[in-house]
């Protein structure tokens, strides 16, 4: 059992890890087709990975009839809420508070899944999470908080943009729970290429959601600018093969072999990734703030699933049905959107 494990822990970690740059990766889009309005690149990387998963699904119509009505709702609602609520939601809260609180409320998604699946999977005793979760949420603060507060929010606009963000991340850390329970509840009938499909076809389908505030928004269309269009398209289609399709693909492998208590501090590196990328967009190096706190979340990382190892528990085995949010039959807990966004 201990040599299984082992042997899924060397593959789902460098799974997860690799998701989490794409996913870090996809930062750049908005400032890569800026002024055009990102709700236009939302749109496009969506309906590219749509168009993906529904070419993916065509082929592995068996697939898909052996996935059954009730698991494929599951995966679609997850696309919906995992890639389009999530991104949504944190957008407004950027909106009303900045960029700054909404960041910094997404450091609250490694610590709401190593938790709550901690509580659901009980693999650790809780005492032994406290050093990595208090090691990545210092890394968190120090990074998010590298850039002050312009002050231009009000009050009110604030707490909103608070709330937000707590429930921008409250829908990633659903997706990440829910779905890896419904991967492992629906192996091995369904293929994880075959779940990933389902899930981008309910984030394309999701992302129509966003047209209206692509239309009314700020910021000209793709289309206002005859040079602007082709490399508009170029991102999209870069980011729904890297950080749609590719990323959820990993993300699943790793959620197939990992415990989402290991999982939920892995999520903590899309932050680390997604300051890297940017530093290197902008050519400039990391301020102390920034350093200190990337290494910080890396060691937390480690430093847990360091812990995990040592406890010599079987990472393949399925956990116990705890009645989760998607219930017995739909299975109850996401490991991943995306984002991250």
């Amino acid at each position: 059992m201990a040599v299984s494990a082992s042997r899924a822990h060397v593959v789902g970690l460098p799974a997860a890890l690799t998701a989490t740059a794409l996913w870090g990766f996809t930062f750049l889009g908005p400032a890569a087709v800026a002024p055009v309005n990102v709700y236009y690149l939302v749109i496009g990387r969506y309906a590219v990975f749509g168009l993906m998963s529904l070419a993916v699904l065509l082929v592995r119509r068996g697939g898909l009839r052996t996935l059954g009505a009730r698991r494929l709702l599951t995966a679609v609602h997850l696309g919906v809420v995992g890639h389009i609520g999530f991104y949504l939601l944190l957008a407004m809260s950027a909106e009303l508070g900045g960029g700054v609180l909404a960041s910094t409320m997404t450091g609250l998604i490694p610590l709401m899944v190593t938790l709550v699946s901690n509580l659901l999977e009980k693999v650790l005793a809780r005492r032994k999470l406290a050093l990595p979760v208090a090691v990545i949420s210092i890394g968190l603060l120090l990074v998010n908080t590298a850039e002050p507060a312009d002050g231009s929010a009000s009050g009110r606009d604030l707490v909103l943009g608070a709330v937000l963000g707590f429930l921008a991340s409250a829908a990633w850390s659903y997706f990440v729970i829910v779905n890896r329970r419904a991967l492992q509840r629906a192996r091995p009938a369904v293929d994880g290429t075959t779940w990933t499909a389902c899930i981008g076809l309910g984030a394309c389908l999701g992302s129509l959601f966003l047209l209206p505030l692509a239309l009314t928004g700020g910021g000209p269309s793709p289309l206002s600018d005859t040079g602007a269009p082709w490399p508009f398209l170029g991102w999209c289609v870069t980011l729904a093969v890297l950080g749609s399709w590719c990323a959820t693909w990993f993300w699943n492998l790793a959620s197939e072999r990992l415990p989402a208590t290991v999982m939920g501090p892995v999520i903590a590196m899309e932050a680390v990734f997604g300051a890297a990328f940017n530093l290197w967009w902008e050519g400039r190096t990391p301020t102390f703030h920034e350093l200190w706190g990337g290494l910080l979340v890396v060691a937390g990382v480690l430093l847990a699933s360091y812990l995990f190892n040592r406890a010599g528990l079987p990472r393949g085995t399925p956990p116990q049905d705890t009645g989760g949010p998607a219930g017995p039959t739909s299975h109850s807990t996401p490991a991943g959107p995306g984002p991250t966004p």
